[in-house]
């Protein structure tokens, strides 16, 4: 599988209580292969619209507030989402198989680490996490 690599980043994120990392990703990606861990539970978002993670951004800053809508954008299910319980102390999101996956968006996509209650599936934690990160942003190599 050929192409350039035009974003990497290999190592911990710290992701403070009741927030997220968020991870611009560069317009010109095609794919996109991760694999994010830690020892709780956190979630993966993959937005492929400002006007999405700029909601998510207002939430996590001013959860509290009652003008916040009620319904969330989740951004592309198919690349993100809960993480998977592997052992005791081990949760991981990737890619399917751990393999690249399109990414099928126009613009920057916004990756996020998310250690809030944005869609209430996890409770933030007291700590922050430090989440092993491998994630790979691709161009393709073939001429247009």
């Amino acid at each position: 599988m050929g192409g350039e690599v035009v974003f990497s980043k290999n190592g911990t994120v710290n992701v403070p209580s009741g927030s997220g990392k968020v991870l611009e990703l560069p317009p010109e990606g095609e794919e996109i292969e991760y694999t994010a861990r830690d020892d709780r539970p956190f979630v993966v978002y993959v937005f492929e619209r400002e006007d999405a993670v700029e909601t998510y951004r207002a939430y996590v800053k001013d959860r509290d507030n009652d003008d916040m809508p009620s319904e969330r954008p989740t951004g592309l299910d198919s690349l993100g989402g809960q993480a998977i319980k592997l052992q005791d102390d081990l949760y991981q999101s990737s890619t399917e198989e751990r393999a690249r996956e399109p990414l099928n968006a126009d613009g920057t996509v916004y990756f996020v680490l998310d250690n809030s209650n944005y869609e209430d599936t996890v409770s933030a934690h007291s700590d922050p996490l430090s989440i092993q990160l491998d994630l790979k942003v691709v161009a393709s190599s073939l001429p247009i």
